[in-house]
């Protein structure tokens, strides 16, 4: 309820319910005070279900875990305070600067660190000046190193040759907790104003790389339509399950288009967009071959 967690809003909006009745029970001249406590090292209640992936968050973020014996000293000094709300914390001050110089730190965490200046990225340059500075056949080992290195921090890995470019987001472990961090580091490291849904929308970090190419260099030619697109359906057909795909009836038909001859294909007016570009012996055929 204090700053915000995402994927807890019910957890927090009953704790912002304490919090108010602590207040207003402190107005009336009674006793009351709320705890808004960080995470215990006991792997007990919430912090029980935590996975490395979630710890690691915590710890980039700059939550520490909180012993026993130090949360029983802080919950004693709790009871001789007149705030009606007090937060018992204990916070990482490298990880708030880290976070302060990325432009990601928490608002309220501010005054507590002194940030560096903002980068763009780890060199100090947004994408589009770092693909500016190296030839064009470089351009997608460029991003995707960025990309690949973002997504490693999230997931914990400690280098980003863990990470396959071509394996959907899903499968390498992803959340949605996950995805809105892996945009936000990609937008602070980009210098891109990226969509809430990138991951979504490009379900691999191959896909990603391309759609963060065309947004820095939006000046420079487009690569194959058809080409990309053929990649996009390619890497979301990979995010789902063989037995949804037999379930919904799709199986006998993909593998029926898979094994198909390209050359049993019509080819007469494969070239035709539409029938505003149809001449008038091809609407002819197309009656007499569809009569319907």
């Amino acid at each position: 309820a204090l700053m915000g967690s995402p994927g807890q809003g019910n957890y927090a909006a009953a704790n912002a319910f304490l919090d108010a009745l602590a207040a207003h029970r402190r107005a009336a001249g009674l006793p009351a005070t709320s705890l808004a406590w960080g995470m215990w090292a006991d792997a007990t209640g919430m912090t029980g279900d935590l996975d490395e992936a979630e710890l690691a968050r915590l710890e980039r973020i700059g939550v520490g875990a909180i012993s026993a014996q130090l949360g029983l000293d802080l919950y004693d000094r709790a009871q001789q305070m007149a705030d009606a709300l007090i937060v018992p914390v204990r916070l990482d001050v490298a990880a708030l600067r880290r976070q302060a110089g990325a432009g990601m730190l928490n608002p309220l965490l501010r005054a507590l660190v002194k940030a560096p200046a903002r980068r763009a990225d780890a060199g100090g340059r947004s994408l589009a000046h770092r693909l500016a500075a190296v030839p064009r056949e470089d351009w997608e080992r460029v991003a995707l190193d960025l990309v690949r290195a973002q997504v490693a921090t999230v997931l914990g890995h400690t280098s980003p040759e863990a990470i396959d470019p071509g394996r959907a987001f899903k499968e390498l472990g992803f959340d949605s907790l996950a995805a809105v961090e892996v945009r936000n580091r990609l937008t602070q490291a980009t210098g891109l104003r990226l969509p809430s849904t990138l991951v979504f929308d490009h379900p691999t970090p191959a896909a990603v790389t391309r759609f963060v190419i065309a947004a820095a260099m939006p000046d420079a030619a487009p690569p194959d339509p058809q080409g990309t697109e053929e990649n996009e359906l390619r890497a979301v057909l990979a995010t789902i399950p063989l037995a949804r795909i037999r379930q919904a009836g799709l199986l006998d038909a993909l593998l029926e288009l898979a094994s198909g001859d390209p050359a049993d294909e019509p080819a007469a007016d494969a070239g035709i967009a539409s029938i505003d570009d149809m001449d008038v012996e091809a609407l002819i055929r197309m009656t007499e071959e569809d009569p319907a």
